[in-house]
């Protein structure tokens, strides 16, 4: 189950719980949309309510992937009769983490897919188009110039060669799937690449301070404690960096520390936590307003990431557009200089 059919069931559920339907009944009418003679994972979900299991035991139970985060807050409405609102603010943190991720993939996927269109074009030209001038081109008693020659030479090589670049590409696409399958070490080793692209680490960072932190205050103004807070934040995290990040902090905070000095102790680099942000933390802190201050700098990190979204889009479609331009201009003129040059070479 994707994030967005998560969201869908929750905010159902909520509605249906804040009507007043008990929750067992309100499964069963959630069920009872989908056909019945198909099995469905709220089948099994059903059985152990009745069989006295509880709701967020259920949900962990489930190969649906409700993760640590859905499951921790389910737990604290449960116990303390507040499961409706709970689903609430579940609900508005799934649709919240979606806006957040389809921000990202899009500065991600602009630039993809042109880059993609790019060496289709480019590809298409040297098999196809440019092996029709090299025809003409044969005919001609004098040495071509070097640009002409150098898109020949690379025409040749896509025409002989592509079926041996595309297994080479497939090959190293299973062999990262297979490394970043069975090596933790891999993956944390692609997080890090990810972080130090420039200005696309910097979304990342951004897109993974305002989960982060509204996570954490998620967890706490349902009730939960700081420290089994950020214990689930490091569990429901689908980044290693941020997973350790977390990790360290829990030690830290059952060491005795504030909040403040576990972030500063936990990102030396800074690489997630300005000096500005770590004096926030510690103004919430002191004050015991500390989870008003992280729903702050999750907004505040959004709108960040909202700018630099911006920003990038606004100076990628020219840059790109100008860069396709002269990919295929030049090879344009490449393939032309020889024509130009007719009188010379003839």
């Amino acid at each position: 189950m994707n994030t967005t059919q998560q969201q869908f069931f929750t905010l159902q559920l909520s509605t249906l719980l804040e009507a007043g339907v008990p929750l067992l009944q309100c499964l069963e009418m959630i069920r009872s949309g989908f056909p019945t003679k198909k099995s469905h994972w709220l089948d099994s979900i059903l059985q152990e309510l009745n069989e006295g299991i509880p709701f967020s035991t259920s949900l962990r139970n489930s190969p649906e992937g409700f993760d640590a985060f859905y499951c921790g807050l389910i737990e604290v409405g449960e116990h303390s009769g507040t499961l409706s609102f709970v689903l609430e603010k579940i609900s508005n943190e799934l649709s919240s983490q979606e806006t957040t991720k389809a921000k990202v993939k899009k500065a991600f996927t602009y630039p993809t897919c042109i880059l993609f269109l790019s060496l289709f074009m480019v590809s298409a030209m040297l098999i196809w188009i440019v092996p029709t001038f090299e025809t003409v081109f044969n005919g001609f008693n004098a040495q071509l110039p070097k640009p002409t020659q150098m898109i020949l030479n690379l025409s040749r090589m896509a025409r002989y060669y592509s079926l041996h670049f595309l297994l080479l590409v497939f090959l190293i696409f299973i062999s990262f799937l297979s490394f970043w399958s069975f090596s933790i070490n891999f993956q944390k080793w692609v997080d890090r690449i990810f972080l130090s692209i420039p200005f696309f680490g910097k979304l990342t960072r951004f897109a993974t301070i305002a989960r982060w932190s509204t996570t954490v205050a998620s967890l706490q103004e349902a009730g939960l404690p700081l420290i089994d807070s950020i214990r689930i934040s490091a569990r429901c995290t689908d980044d290693w960096i941020i997973h350790d990040f977390s990790a360290q902090i829990y030690n830290y905070l059952i060491k005795g520390f504030s909040v403040h000095d576990a972030l500063k102790l936990s990102d030396p680099s800074k690489i997630f936590f300005s000096t500005n942000t770590l004096q926030l933390i510690k103004v919430g802190e002191d004050s015991g307003e500390l989870v008003r201050m992280l729903y702050f700098l999750a907004s505040h990190h959004v709108k960040k990431l909202d700018a630099s979204l911006s920003v990038l889009l606004e100076m990628l479609e020219p840059l790109l557009v100008g860069f396709i331009g002269l990919i295929v201009g030049g090879m344009v003129i490449s393939l032309y200089l020889p024509l130009f040059k007719l009188g010379e070479i003839a």
